[in-house]
């Protein structure tokens, strides 16, 4: 009986322990992100409208394809009798549209914003696609340390179980108590089943983020860093850094300035555009004949209909876009502090759970194991403590998941690592 009492000692020492055990082949987060900056199809769409947004940049600020044109006067009888046509009325043109002083360089300015704007939505697209990793990483591994708690919750069961037996047939407990046991280790049992195929589910969304085949194997997470730090920037700097960084804000801002040289341009609508030409006459003679210079313009004669309305929409293309940005401001800066808030929240549940009831349960468990090798003890209290300390060592790993998964969100809010992010002076 006493070497049965000492292999439950043993498990206990193990069960108890915060440190886990794992393959020597662990998922290392920062190469997952890497490879999900290099190989994420969303990733790679937004670099692609990116790099064809700035491809337009060269196009914008171009004239209009010139107008070459070959011209035959006079002919007589037949159109297509091209030799009956004098000498001096075949002509060779060419004509090009000129758009009015300072349309083209705010043609290009625009197609610059919008460059910036698609830069914006690339950057934070990337943000998205690494929170979507690290969520997925902290979910994967808690459901690791769930099904690790619950298989080491089992193995300590069936040896309390086996111990049980022993003392019914000597007729110390009930045979009650067996049935409880055994239903405590079905329990446990069909749930490492849940959560083996909740894990073949979370692996494929992974490897879906990823863009590995859906099947493919994935490693253990790597062990948590449990002994956090309290969140050392004040609200300021990181309202400051969301102001400066977030992706989002800076593609509103980006929107701001488009629309200002939108309305800008739509005030050039007032003036007209310019069309030179030039022919050259006597084109089969051998030498250079008379010019026939051509000068032509656009003329805003329903300027009050058209370009009137034209600067009356980019007014207010302009205005919603500043309404959007303020909009979006108040937004981000509370979605800030409400994340901000999380961290902190997580962070003081942890220590709740690791400094105080941890140690305390696993005391209780103790002195269960103590009162029960003297034969005093009660093994449904035995039972009631190891439950309890089940669940608060799971409420424990979820709070420092749910710690960094907010962590995670923060920075994707501010749109940098908070690593980066200096405390106001």
């Amino acid at each position: 009986m006493r070497k049965k009492i000492y292999i439950i000692y043993t498990v206990f020492i193990f069960f108890s322990s915060s440190i886990a055990v794992y393959a020597e082949d662990l998922l290392p987060l920062e190469a997952l992100i890497q490879e999900a900056r290099k190989n994420n199809p969303e990733i790679l769409a937004a670099l692609k409208r990116y790099e064809a947004a700035k491809a337009r940049i060269p196009q914008a600020k171009s004239l209009e394809d010139p107008v070459i044109g070959l011209k035959f006067e006079k002919a007589k009888g037949s159109p297509l009798n091209l030799d009956t046509t004098p000498a001096m009325d075949r002509m060779l043109s060419i004509s090009q549209m000129l758009p009015w002083f300072g349309k083209l360089p705010l043609k290009g300015k625009i197609a610059v914003v919008e460059s910036q704007m698609f830069a914006g939505e690339y950057k934070n697209k990337e943000l998205e696609i690494i929170n979507k990793v690290k969520n997925a990483y902290y979910d994967l591994f808690m459901n690791h340390k769930e099904i690790e708690l619950k298989e080491e919750s089992l193995r300590f069961l069936e040896i309390i179980a086996k111990v049980a037996e022993a003392k019914y047939v000597v007729g110390e407990i009930a045979q009650e108590d067996i049935f409880k046991i055994n239903l405590e280790i079905a329990k446990f049992d069909t749930d490492i089943i849940n959560l083996t195929q909740e894990k073949r589910a979370k692996e494929t969304y992974f490897n879906s983020i990823l863009h590995r085949e859906p099947e493919s194997p994935l490693s253990t997470p790597y062990l948590l860093e449990e002994d956090i730090a309290p969140l050392r920037l004040d609200i300021a700097s990181l309202y400051k850094a969301t102001l400066q960084s977030q992706p989002e804000l800076l593609i509103f801002s980006y929107a701001i300035e488009k629309n200002k040289y939108a309305k800008s341009l739509a005030k050039k609508s007032f003036f007209p555009d310019l069309m030179a030409g030039i022919a050259m006459r006597g084109l089969s003679t051998g030498s250079i004949g008379p010019w026939d210079l051509m000068l032509s313009f656009t003329a805003p004669l329903w300027f009050w209909t058209k370009q009137r309305y034209e600067v009356k929409e980019a007014i207010a293309n302009l205005e919603e876009a500043q309404a959007v940005y303020q909009s979006m401001k108040n937004k981000a800066l509370a979605e800030t502090k409400g994340l901000a808030t999380k961290v902190e929240i997580a962070g003081n549940k942890i220590k709740l759970y690791k400094n105080s009831q941890i140690p305390l349960l696993e005391s209780a468990i103790e002195s269960s194991l103590s009162s029960y090798r003297a034969g005093k003890g009660d093994i449904m209290m035995l039972l009631d403590n190891e439950r309890m300390l089940v669940a608060t060592k799971m409420d424990y790993y979820k709070a420092l998941v749910e710690y960094y998964m907010n962590l995670a969100d923060l920075e994707k809010n501010v749109g940098r690592d908070l690593g980066e992010v200096k405390n106001e002076e």
